[in-house]
This record gives C-alpha cells, structure tokens and sequence, in this order.
C-alpha cells in the first residue's frame, strides 16, 4: 500500500471517530438557542404588555393625572403673576463716581420707605433682579453741571440744579485809554480779549463792562455757576430725591460778587459867570447845567469834584488875574448833582483872602460838605476824609502843588496852611509817610493833586515824579486837575494815575484850545483794586456840560 493511501485512510478513520461524539454535542447547543429565544420572546411580551397596559389605563385614573398637571400649570402662573404684580420696586439713581465719593458716599441714607438707593455709574451690578427680589427701576441721574448767565440756561420740571460754588469772569483788555466811555464793544474784532478771576486780572489791563453791568450786577452775565444736576425720571419720587439732594447739597450763600465800589471824578467846577444863578434860581437848573452826565455823578458811589474858587459873600479879592466866589446856596445844588466830596485845595481857594477861605470852610461844614487837606491850622489840613462805601474803608487826601501863577500868586507861600494860618496842604515829605499809614490801616487810597502846566497836553516831569511817588507810597488813585486840558490817563502798577481831568462846568472857555474838552472818570473798586476804569468825554457848553 503506497504512502499516499495510507494517509487517506487515517483521515477517514479519523472523521468517522469525531462522528461518533457528535450528537451529545447538539443537544446542548439546542438548549442553550432555546433559552434564548424564550428569554427574548418573553421581554417582548413584556414590552407589548406593558404598552397595552399604559393605554388601557382608566378614564379617572387619566383624568387624574391631566388636572394634577394643570394646577401645577396654573400654581407657577399664579407664582409669576403675583411676582410681577405686587413685587415691590426699588429706585436706582445714578450718581458720577466723583460726585459719590466726596459727596454721597458718606451721607445719611434716604428713608428705607422711600425705596430710593443712590449708585455710582460706573456700577453695572446695581439694576440686576433676583427672581424674588423687588422690581429694580433706574430713576434718574445725578451728573455735573456747570450754568453760565450768558447761556440763559432753561431746565425741565424734572431737572433741579444745586449750586456748589461759583466763579465771576471779567472780560479784561490791556488798558488803552485812549478808547473812551463805554464804547467799547466786547465784539470788537481789534480787541485783544481775555476772560479772568478777578484775582487774576494782568497787571495794566482793565475790564469791560458787559452790557453796561459791572460783576455785582445781578443782571451780569459772566457768571459761572458749578453744581449738580439731578434728573429724575419717576414723578412718584421727584420731590423726595429733590429734597435729599438738598440736604446732601446745600447751596452755599454766595452772592453774585464781591461789591464793586464805583468812584467819579471830575475836572475843574466854576460855578460863577451866571451858572450858579441857573442852579440855585431854575427848578431844572441841575438838568441844564449837568445835562447828560448827571446819571453817571449821581449813580457812581462816590464823586469828586474840584470847586474852583471860594464860598464867601467878601468883596475883598486878592490881586490876581481871575478870582472866583459862589454863593453859598449853591453847595446843596451840587449835593443834589452827585457830589459827595469836594476839592479846596486849588489856586483859587485864597481868591479872597484867608477871610474868604475861612468863609468857604465855614460853607462847607454848615452844608456838611466833606473835604480834606484844608482846615483852620496845618493840623486839621493834615487829615484824611474817611468813609466806608459797601465795606470798602476810603481815605483821601486833596493837596496843592501848583506852580506861581504870572500875576505872582504863590499857593506855597500864601495859601498853605501853618500853625496859625487856615490854609491848604502842600505836598511835602510827610505825605508820603500818611498815605503809608493809611494804606497799612487797610484803607483804599485817593489822593486829589492840584498841579501841573496850565494848557500843557502832557505831565510835566516833576508833576510825573510826583505823582507816581504818591502811588510808590500806596495811593491807589491819583486824580489830577490844574492844566484845565486833558492829560493822559496812565497805570503805574496797580495804581491809577488820572493827571488831568481838564474843566468841567467853566464856561469862557471858548476860545482856549482844549479848554472845553472834558470829561468823566470813573473807577470801579474790586475787592480793593481797580479793575474797571472808564472815562466818558464830554464837552463844555455855555452854562454846561454833556457828553460827547
């Protein structure tokens, strides 16, 4: 038998044994399929059963289960409607961080009644509601705001504004005084103009009136007005958080300015030639001497004038080429003008003699005319006036300093005052140490000076050296008469220098180049300094004055 039969042959022995195993085998094969299928066909059944039985359920049972669910359903819309109807509400307002800081932060709380909280802007957390938590409502704001008067600014009724503080702006120009009055025009395109403090006002710069009103005017629209505004948006609580805002922001009394105090001067008053007879005799007669100046002498808060020559009913002139006297009626009439101080101290004050000087004092304390740098002995011409005008403390001081006339009429030598002699002063050393002490004593100071060239346009150099030692010493206004022309109109420093205000009621002077040129000066007096300074020209006329 070959090899390769003898393999078969062992294969289908070995075929025919593993037959013989087989069929114990398949039994259990059947079996474990069996179970299977059983365990699987019952979880079917199971499934089937189970969703036959989920709709075979009662009708009540169903019924049950529906109306359980809708009261759940109407319980969570009560819930939310209840929420939204009867939730309480709170107010928010927001309030500039700045201003919560310095001034809410540490403030008593509003009335927990009132629901009204103040938040900073910057807050983002502040307006977010719990589902059960109050109805958060943005009320309003509170911001800063600054109001100025020129704006003519209007508000909301639900707008309040609470001044903190304020500030006053001048409109201020480098002083050139060669622009008269009030013509100057804050719209003038050649100004060079800047807006200051007054505490900031340049040295030799003035101020403009604005709209003819000084910074104390109520009318003065340069105001500038720092505050809060508070916006509030819910009526409802409006005029609680107005209050509160009060308490938290009492306005400060600030009063629109400091006063200014308005002083006028002017010129030569030579009321002879028929001119006191209009003012004493005429019921207009101070209209139609005065004319159009008078509102200035009368609104100004005080006014000088230089009276050029004696109250004396003498007959005794003095040898000179023009000498001058006035009834004393006339005094009151030039009260009633305006004046409220009155210059002796000229080359005309002994026109008749130490008689007529002594008449004219006489005059002036029976009319309670004040004056200064006059009196009975050197000692009485040696004293100031004093006043005090709106808080201002004023001291002035008038004196001589006027050349020998050509017909020899020596002011020094005959008119001034000494021990024993009713006289004037005369400017000397020792003015300059009393215009020091005035001026240490706080006082504003306005000294009247007599001097100069007749008929000279411009300072001479010893009226100019004068002059501005006065101011060195602590005058702070100069106002200068004698040279019956103008001169010019200068600052030295803070101090004013007026040299000459020319004539201003002379009639005669026709014929006299620059003789009737005159005019007005008037200051305006701001917590102790100049700052306004308006000259208003005018001219002579027959028995008056008016304005150009």
């Amino acid at each position: 038998m070959s090899e390769k039969t003898k393999k078969n042959s062992n294969k289908n022995k070995s075929t025919r044994s593993s037959g013989a195993n087989s069929p114990e085998k398949s039994k259990k094969t059947v079996k474990s399929d069996c179970k299977k299928i059983k365990e699987k066909t019952a979880k079917k059944f199971h499934a089937i059963i189970k969703k036959i039985t989920k709709w075979i359920k009662p009708p009540a049972v169903k019924a049950n289960i529906i109306i359980s669910l809708a009261i759940i359903i109407l319980i969570a819309l009560c819930i939310i409607f209840f929420r939204h109807a009867f939730r309480p509400v709170s107010y928010i307002v927001r309030v500039n961080d700045k201003i919560y800081e310095q001034y809410i932060k540490n403030a008593p709380l509003p009335q927990k009644e009132l629901n009204i909280s103040f938040v900073k802007t910057s807050d983002k957390e502040a307006d977010k509601e719990s589902f059960f938590g109050p109805v958060i409502k943005t009320a309003g704001t509170i911001q800063p705001h600054q109001e100025i008067a020129l704006l003519n600014q209007e508000y909301e009724a639900n707008q309040k504004f609470f001044i903190i503080s304020q500030d006053i702006f001048l409109p201020a120009v480098p002083a050139d005084f060669s622009a008269k009055g009030d013509s100057i025009s804050l719209n003038s395109p050649e100004l060079n103009l800047t807006f200051v403090t007054p505490e900031n006002l340049p040295q030799g710069s003035r101020a403009l009136p604005v709209e003819k009103a000084y910074s104390d005017d109520p009318s003065y629209k340069l105001i500038f007005k720092t505050g809060i505004l508070c916006t509030i948006t819910e009526e409802t609580i409006m005029q609680s958080v107005f209050d509160y805002c009060q308490k938290v922001f009492p306005s400060p009394e600030i009063k629109s300015s400091a006063e200014v105090v308005t002083i006028a001067s002017v010129g030569d008053i030579m009321v002879a030639r028929g001119v006191q007879e209009i003012l004493i005799d005429n019921e207009n007669g101070i209209e139609k001497v005065f004319g159009d100046t008078l509102p200035i002498l009368q609104n100004a808060d005080f006014t000088i004038g230089n009276l050029e020559g004696v109250v004396t009913e003498s007959w005794k002139n003095a040898t000179k080429t023009y000498t001058f006297k006035f009834k004393k009626e006339v005094l009151p009439k030039l009260i009633d003008a305006g004046f409220d101080y009155l210059m002796q101290t000229n080359n005309h004050c002994y026109d008749y003699g130490e008689d007529g000087f002594k008449d004219t004092l006489a005059a002036f304390e029976e009319y309670n005319i004040p004056s200064s740098g006059i009196g009975k002995n050197i000692e009485e011409a040696k004293k100031f006036y004093h006043t005090t005008i709106k808080g201002l403390p004023v001291a002035v001081i008038s004196c001589g300093a006027f050349p020998v006339e050509r017909s020899g009429f020596n002011g020094e030598k005959t008119a001034t005052a000494t021990e024993e002699r009713a006289g004037i002063l005369w400017k000397n050393d020792e003015l300059y140490d009393q215009i020091k002490a005035e001026k240490e004593a706080g006082n504003f100071i306005i000294v009247n000076v007599h001097g100069g060239e007749e008929y000279n346009f411009s300072p001479t150099k010893k009226q100019r050296e004068f002059y501005e030692k006065l101011c060195e010493n602590g005058a702070d206004v100069v106002f200068g008469s004698h040279p019956h022309v103008l001169q010019p109109t200068e600052w030295y420093g803070n101090s004013l220098i007026v040299f000459s205000m020319g004539n201003f009621i002379f009639n005669g002077m026709e014929g006299m180049r620059g003789g009737t040129d005159s005019e007005v000066v008037k200051i305006g007096i701001l917590n102790g300094r100049i700052v306004y300074v308006e000259q208003y020209p005018a001219s002579i006329i027959k028995n008056g004055v008016k304005l150009k």
